[in-house]
């Protein structure tokens, strides 16, 4: 005896909804056209029914064993736009017409490989997360041992990964930290971002000690300025990037050595004490330029043709025009 199936059974091997099986009896396209054995009385016999054969024949059409874009994103927990980046990175894929549309496939163990391959791949260096409120450089303590965060790399919305420097020769990951005991030794608070155009730099050498004072300034611009208000940049040195801002609280009377080291390592911008606490001025002032439609349009042009912002093209000219120190 033939073996029949129902709609709900046809969509379970198809990989579809039962709505959609019923758009795909009644196709013009007899490759991809699902042919019930009782199209003339499916009303009077409950639904329609199938052979096991006439599934067999079109669910290549419908199935397939590659993973699609899509699928591929959610094995490893990242988004769709992300697994387009991997093809242009060299995941081998190929596109092909599914469904009745266009769409790219990755074979599961090519995906396997690539992400095995390339650990890092689509990961970015942050200096904070917000759900968490972990931040770069931040303080952990376990009875009188002292680490800090030295590394973030944002992983997806979702995820992060973080390693905490427990000595200067041992890197750990913070989930295994918390699990020993390591507590955060000081937390800060969301700031709003500062709008004003610009940012003071510093420029600081790599600490040879955990609990070096560089560390410390740096953990109070987290809580003064706040995380939106910074960039931060790890190479033979470490550069930090500063909002206009004050960091209140901090005077000469009560911080003079963190003053002293913050008018040591500033390259660009101003440090200005203040009633209530040091200003960190960018040293920007903003200079106000009127130009013909015609003579903006063609700047504009000029900036896009040089790769630049147009701040960036403006800078250039002026600097040629009047030497920069």
């Amino acid at each position: 005896m033939n073996e029949y199936l129902d709609t709900s059974q046809a969509a379970n091997e198809l990989k579809v909804t039962v709505g959609s099986i019923y758009k795909i009896v009644n196709l013009e396209d007899a490759e991809k056209r699902l042919n019930p054995v009782n199209r003339l009385t499916h009303k009077g016999d409950g639904g329609y029914r199938f052979t096991r054969e006439e599934i067999e024949r079109i669910k290549p059409a419908y199935v397939k064993e590659d993973l699609t874009s899509a699928q591929a994103a959610k094995r490893i927990g990242r988004s769709t736009t992300y697994i387009h980046q991997l093809f242009k990175k060299g995941l081998p894929h190929y596109e092909m017409e599914f469904r009745g549309k266009r769409t790219y496939f990755v074979k599961e163990v090519d995906l396997e490989r690539f992400v095995t391959n390339n650990p890092d791949s689509g990961k970015y260096d942050t200096i904070y997360d917000r759900k968490s409120k972990v931040f770069l450089f931040q303080p952990y303590r376990l009875g009188n041992r002292l680490a800090r965060v030295c590394s973030m790399k944002r992983v997806n919305r979702n995820r992060i990964e973080v390693m905490l420097q427990v000595s200067m020769n041992e890197r750990i990951p913070l989930e295994r930290a918390i699990v020993e005991g390591w507590q955060p030794a000081v937390t800060i608070t969301d700031r709003k971002a500062i709008t004003s155009y610009g940012y003071a730099l510093f420029e600081f050498p790599l600490p040879q000690t955990l609990d070096s004072v560089i560390y410390t300034i740096i953990e109070e611009f987290f809580k003064l300025i706040g995380p939106a208000n910074l960039r931060i940049q790890i190479g033979e040195t470490i550069q930090v990037e500063a909002k206009k801002s004050v960091l209140t609280g901090v005077m000469p009377a009560t911080h003079p050595d963190m003053i002293d080291k913050l008018k040591t390592f500033i390259r660009s911008g101003e440090i200005t004490p203040k009633y209530d606490g040091t200003l960190i001025d960018t040293g920007l002032s903003p200079v106000t330029l009127y130009l013909s439609e015609q003579e903006k349009d063609k700047l504009i042009a000029k900036a896009r043709s040089a790769n630049k912002s147009l701040q960036e093209c403006l800078e250039s000219i002026v600097f040629e025009a009047v030497g920069k120190d």
